[in-house]
């Protein structure tokens, strides 16, 4: 009985260990138990490593995971917050801490395109048409009162989706296909060898990519800006990166 107890025990004390770390901008990752402390302009996190604790700047990580929950730096305004992710994607929707409070009831939108709004109290419709005009469907539904701020995560679902089937009909030329799938799939094999935070997001949007090429699909730019993001740290993945959005252009 007592070594099933300890073996239940150090499972719980792994489980928690991968529940909580930090990823920093040199892509290394620090198990412990982070916390996330607020500042006027940037944000830092603790986190607390055999009972040695060391404090990171927003912006000397790329994430931070805490019981699970990934929070981010994002920038708002002129500062750098660690906001919580609720949903990503090509439009990816965070939570913030208002000033002077400590819960995260704030909304921010962020686009792969680099583009960001704070989700209005105010003016919701007019801003939120604007922020998302380039998918009339979603705008139709903003405007007829279908989609209200209630109904944030459908909006984000929807226009994702929208996103990603607006250029489905476009044909590439076949004889383009073989090059172009060899090389992602040089790409992939050489993103599975490498160790880095955005990895399985990386695969995701090669498998993606990938399907579309198969299929003589066009390439969504928000996928090739996507694959650049998460690679833009990794050297050794540069010049196959580079080879494939060449070809990708064609």
């Amino acid at each position: 009985m007592f070594r099933l107890f300890v073996v239940f025990l150090l499972l719980s004390v792994a489980t928690q260990a991968q529940n909580n770390f930090l990823v920093t901008s040199k892509l290394d990752t620090i198990f412990g138990k982070p916390r996330i402390l607020s500042y006027d302009l940037i944000d830092r996190v603790q986190i607390e490593v055999n009972k040695k604790k060391e404090t990171f700047t927003a912006l000397q990580v790329l994430s931070v995971t805490i019981d699970s929950q990934v929070y981010k730096p994002i920038q708002y305004e002129n500062k750098i917050l660690l906001m919580k992710m609720l949903k990503s994607g090509y439009l990816s929707l965070y939570a913030f801490r208002i000033e002077n409070q400590n819960s995260f009831d704030g909304r921010f939108l962020t686009k792969l395109d680099g583009t960001s709004m704070e989700v209005p109290n105010l003016s919701f419709k007019r801003f939120m048409e604007n922020f998302l005009k380039d998918c009339s469907s979603i705008v139709s539904k903003i405007k007829n009162g279908d989609f209200s701020k209630k109904e944030l995560d459908k909006i984000v679902d929807e226009y994702n989706e929208c996103i990603a089937n607006a250029n489905k009909d476009k044909v590439l030329p076949s004889s383009e296909v073989n090059e172009k799938s060899v090389a992602i799939t040089t790409l992939i094999g050489k993103v599975e060898a490498q160790d880095f935070a955005s990895k399985k997001d990386a695969l995701d949007l090669l498998r993606d990519i990938q399907g579309r090429v198969n299929k003589n699909e066009s390439i969504p730019n928000y996928l090739t800006d996507g694959l650049k993001g998460y690679l833009a740290n990794v050297p050794a993945l540069t010049e196959d990166l580079n080879a494939l959005l060449l070809l990708l252009e064609k």
